[in-house]
């Protein structure tokens, strides 16, 4: 049974296999007629779908549902939330609708001759570790035993060298539905090493869909007035048209009601110009860290399915100074990258190899008690090829403690803007102090695999006691027990085709989870600080379940109405 690899998208997720002779899509679905003349067939769109009785679908099926729908699951990913809620307040843990994803391209991989126990997985190359480890962690409940997380944009680079085994240095322009990475690679004699990468977490397809439904919806009135199921259905038209614009020069979108309105390239390019422009930012910091000119780029791959709009291509080729290769099918070859490193990590191609590069600084927070601040020591440094690991030594502050707080704490500290997060934190017991009343330094070490789980260990570093020992994990289920039923329970829905009753979480305020949700995950990390700042104001207010929470909900609505485009 050989290993696939799995590219699992915000919007599309596609299953390879290595053949021997070269790599091969799984065909795990095929897309609707108006859909498949632009690339999307075997395509799997990341959704799932349910009606009023509870009845599963996915893929195309789901994704041309009008209501129930739970989409861009892995955007949530990153998040603090743990709750996906669709469209009529049903609420399931965001885990569990991934697992059922997962579940669903396994069993469907199967009914096509191609059954798989394991996987090597993508991530978005500046993804965190929230959210790598719920992609494995899904995938585990699933069936499916994770050989490795590695970064989309060198899944993408081995599938390039795959066809031009010449090419020496890289650049990976890798913008899908929901995130944007810039990495540069260097292939030598088959090796492929990340050298620098960077990225917009909040910038992709769903983003210019957002886009052109603002113009759309500046354009006709009235549009306010849909229906959940009118709403839905019309936003699939303008993902549709969108797709339409990047082969022709204009199109025209049905709006509900028998209306329609023709956009040209032109304006939708000029709608987008923003977008396009912020993806500057990470392209020339990639360049800028190894001090080195676009001239220096000897071949540029360009994926995703943003990377099919004209203007983003041609944008990103005159900074590069470097055409994209024509060859790469930006949709399918993240995940055929992947199939390429499972088969190298079964043994069943031995001609190349790749490394894992950590994304992010991994360390702890210690306390200065001159400055009474934190500091973050590094324990593990960003770029460190994986495996790794490292060990340090700390003590106390004062040496009438009896605990410390261990932090385990991810990011960049270099940037200009220090960006940093709490993964994990333990109270840690001490030791008895000596009879001089000194406290006894401990030995802190981490341990991260290729298969991203990230070990944490504290010793006693005179008795070698171990004061703590546990992994960094996320998620709803903070008793394994219950990861374990969760796994169960989306096994059995995705054979069966229905979703059982203990599934759904129960919301005290499904409307009002509902905003929640959309506030945070669609509408807040795309404004500016100061538009916002009010909106989460409104948010908290309404999480604090004080006051009146019917007038909290009507206040959060009416700031949402302004951005409804995003959401």
């Amino acid at each position: 049974m050989a290993a696939v690899g799995i590219d699992f998208g915000t919007t599309n997720s596609v299953v390879s296999q290595y053949t021997g002779s070269g790599t091969q899509v799984v065909p795990i679905d095929h897309a609707p007629t108006e859909w498949a003349p632009y690339g999307f067939d075997n395509v799997f769109p990341s959704v799932m779908a349910s009606d009023e009785h509870a009845r599963l679908c996915f893929g195309w099926e789901a994704k041309k549902q009008p209501n129930g729908r739970f989409d861009a699951v892995k955007r949530m990913f990153a998040t603090q939330l743990d709750v996906a809620v669709d469209d009529r307040g049903t609420g399931l843990a965001v885990e569990e609708v991934a697992t059922m994803l997962f579940a669903e391209l396994k069993r469907r991989s199967a009914d096509k001759a191609v059954p798989f126990d394991q996987a090597v997985i993508t991530v978005p190359a500046n993804s965190k570790g929230r959210a790598r480890h719920r992609t494995k962690l899904c995938a585990g409940m699933a069936g499916i035993e994770v050989l490795a997380l590695i970064n989309e944009p060198t899944a993408a680079a081995m599938a390039y060298a795959q066809r031009h085994p010449q090419a020496r240095q890289l650049l990976v322009f890798d913008w899908g539905g929901g995130t944007l990475d810039v990495t540069v690679l260097q292939s030598i004699d088959g090796v492929f090493m990340e050298r620098a990468s960077s990225g917009l977490p909040r910038n992709g397809g769903l983003d210019f869909d957002s886009r052109l439904e603002k113009l759309v919806r500046e354009s006709v009135p009235g549009l306010e007035t849909l229906t959940t199921e009118e709403r839905n259905l019309f936003r699939l038209e303008i993902e549709l048209a969108k797709v339409r614009l990047s082969s022709s020069e204009a199109t025209s979108i049905e709006i509900p009601g028998g209306r329609e309105l023709r956009v040209t390239r032109t304006r939708f390019e000029d709608e987008v110009r923003g977008l396009i422009d912020e993806s500057r930012l990470p392209l020339e910091r990639c360049l800028h860290d190894l001090g080195i000119g676009p001239g220096s780029i000897d071949a540029l791959v360009m994926v995703g399915g943003t990377c099919r709009i004209p203007a983003v291509r041609n944008f990103v080729q005159g900074l590069v100074r470097v055409d994209a290769d024509p060859d790469i099918n930006p949709m399918t070859a993240i995940s055929e990258g992947a199939a390429i490193a499972a088969a190298i990590m079964t043994g069943d191609l031995t001609s190349s190899d790749f490394f894992v590069a950590l994304e992010h600084s991994l360390g702890t927070f210690t306390y200065d008690p001159n400055t009474d601040s934190s500091n973050f020591s590094t324990l593990i440094q960003r770029g460190h090829v994986l495996p790794a690991r490292a060990t340090e030594s700390f003590a106390p502050v004062f040496p009438d403690q009896d605990s410390v707080k261990v932090r385990v704490v991810e990011g960049d500290p270099d940037s200009q803007i220090p960006d940093f997060t709490i993964l994990k934190e333990w109270d840690v017991p001490l030791p008895e102090p000596s009879p001089a009343n000194v406290r006894r330094a401990f030995d802190l070490t981490y341990e991260y695999d290729i298969d991203g789980i990230l070990q944490v260990v504290a010793k006693d570093e005179a008795s070698g006691e171990v004061l703590l020992q546990d992994d960094v994990s996320y998620g709803v289920a903070t008793d394994k027990r219950q990861l374990k039923q969760m796994s169960d329970r989306a096994k059995s829905a995705v054979s069966a085709g229905t979703i059982e009753d203990s599934s759904r979480v129960s919301l005290d305020d499904p409307e009002a989870q509902k905003l929640i949700n959309q506030a945070k995950v669609k509408v807040i990390p795309f404004l500016d600080s100061h538009e916002a700042e009010p909106i989460q104001k409104l948010v908290e207010a309404l999480e604090s379940g004080e006051g009146d929470v019917a007038a909290a909900k009507e206040q959060l609505r009416r700031a949402l109405a302004p951005h409804s485009y995003l959401l």
